[in-house]
């Protein structure tokens, strides 16, 4: 179960949690029609993991890959960034 400590039968499933946190929020805050789901014509703002969350919701932090604006992210560039060195060819 997604949910730790309390009553078991108050838990969301890890799938209830996962579209909890995606599709279910982004119609709750109306953007659904842009945002929540992969779709055609959707922001294409996405990870990609290297584990099942519907195994286990902590596969959430297993991250492969990270899209922004349907184009994806440089790891390495980024964490040299973040760490103030510039990237070398």
């Amino acid at each position: 179960m997604a949910g730790e400590g309390g009553a078991k039968d108050s838990a969301m499933t890890p799938m209830e949690a996962l579209r909890a946190s995606t599709i279910l929020a982004a119609e709750k805050i109306g953007f659904s029609p842009d945002l929540g789901s992969i779709e055609a014509g959707k922001l294409a703002d996405m990870i990609v993991l290297d584990a099942n969350p519907l195994d286990d919701i902590h596969n959430t932090r297993k991250i492969s890959r990270v899209y922004l604006r349907g184009r994806l992210l440089d790891r390495d560039a980024l964490l040299a960034k973040w760490q103030g060195r510039s990237r070398t060819p």
